[in-house]
């Protein structure tokens, strides 16, 4: 008998309204609409971070960065991920990565019988904070491997996990340049459209078609979300030097929804076809959620919540996400912000300025009413800032890489020539 399979495909700095299933009409993603068809489709989700390894960390785990410990870039995961509780259950675990952030120096690939990530010989970009730390590799091509994968395990329980790097800024030099994307179409800051769109054609409907001629679309469940959004001036931002270049937009720098907002599409065997959640779901939810899926028993020590009984009554509602980027050295502060369904609460930590956001009345976060608040308001703000409080405790028991594993990674790194 075949067993069951889940796919968890995580699109890097993808905004869920550049999506034709979340309305957008300048393209069309035809293939990630036929998923969400096939599923249910969250009208908000929040991550946990702006930044790619804090925000994946919180996916996998199910548990928010004070408890898994991934902070910043080079502290490696210190909480039980999706993959090895999954292998406990007699599943195959294979991880498909994009970018060094997620590698296996950082403890990504624990419980994967199979982890590809990148490699000096695919990877299109190399990014360092510091100049004399480690680098991080981005690219890797690894779609057809992904399938050749599928194809020798998918008559046993299988899960994969997939993140695509390839929509993420300067992601477009190497696309243009292996003429994946036409010069000048879509060409908007920095093609994003267009790398959605062939996302969309590379990935989804290689995947989907494959699945179905394996007889397995039914019995896998597909979860489609994104680590981040990105903005696109929506808020006014410091220009960053990436790459050599001070770049403004897009780039993914604060807490504001533009950059947390993100997709979160779940087709299942055990959830209806092409429908609409309304209220707000979070990325730190996704665990228990599949594991409910799964029928896996689970265990009291999430920060997540199954979003199963939500999606029974097609609305979730009485959540409350956290989300936060205390690394300084990337946008130049730290910050946190608290969100629930109506309001939400910024901190800059460097600075002391804190935010407040009535989003019914302010959905695109420009009035702060921080400065003269209701006296209904003034409580509301005081009680988020004690819940905010409370993510700060454990800080200081954050780890990172350091001795000889830092050294071999930037020795490996400076053999490809990625550093100097």
């Amino acid at each position: 008998m075949a067993g069951q399979g889940l796919i968890l495909i995580t699109m890097d700095e993808v905004r869920q309204d550049h999506l034709s299933c979340y309305g957008y009409d300048k393209i069309q993603t035809t293939n990630i609409d036929s998923i969400a068809k096939s599923g249910v489709t969250f009208e908000t989700c929040i991550s946990s971070s702006c930044f790619t390894p804090i925000s994946h960390a919180t996916i996998l785990t199910g548990v928010y960065p004070p408890v898994h410990k991934v902070r910043n870039p080079y502290s490696p995961v210190m909480s039980k991920a999706l993959a090895s509780t999954l292998k406990e259950h007699d599943y195959r675990c294979a991880g498909f990565v994009g970018v060094g952030f997620l590698g296996s120096s950082l403890g990504f690939d624990v419980g994967f019988d199979y982890f590809d990530e990148p490699s000096g010989e695919e990877a299109w970009a190399s990014h360092r904070y510091k100049e004399d730390d480690i680098g991080f590799l981005g690219g890797n091509w690894w779609f057809d491997r992904m399938l050749s994968w599928l194809r020798e395990n998918h008559r046993r329980n299988f899960f994969i996990w997939g993140h695509y790097f390839e929509c993420h800024l300067f992601a477009e030099r190497a696309l243009l340049k292996k003429k994946k994307i036409k010069e000048g179409e879509l060409s908007e800051f920095g093609y994003y459209d267009a790398k959605i769109k062939h996302m969309d054609e590379v990935l989804f409907l290689p995947l989907t078609e494959t699945l179905k001629a394996l007889n397995a679309f039914d019995r896998t469940t597909i979860i489609v979300t994104s680590d981040h959004g990105t903005n696109f001036g929506e808020h006014p931002v410091p220009a960053l030097p990436l790459a050599g270049e001070e770049i403004r937009y897009p780039q993914h720098t604060t807490m504001y929804d533009c950059d947390l907002k993100v997709p979160l599409i779940i087709k299942s065997k055990r959830l209806p076809e092409n429908k609409r959640i309304r209220g707000m779901a979070r990325s730190v939810d996704l665990v228990p959620t599949i594991l409910e899926l799964l029928d896996i028993p689970i265990p009291g020590k999430f920060n997540g919540v199954s979003l199963l009984p939500f999606i029974r009554k097609g609305e979730v509602d009485g959540l409350i996400a956290y989300s936060e980027d205390l690394f300084e050295e990337r946008g130049g502060v730290a910050l946190q912000a608290i969100r629930t369904d109506r309001y939400k609460l910024i901190r800059n930590n460097t600075t002391g300025v804190e935010e407040f956001y009535d989003l019914e009345t302010d959905p695109s976060e420009h009035r702060n009413l921080m400065g003269n608040p209701t006296k209904e308001l003034f409580f509301i703000a005081r009680e988020m800032r004690k819940q905010l409080d409370t993510f700060l405790e454990t800080e200081d028991e954050t780890k990172e890489i350091s001795g000889e594993n830092r050294e071999m990674i930037e020795s490996r790194l400076r053999i490809l020539g990625y550093i100097k």
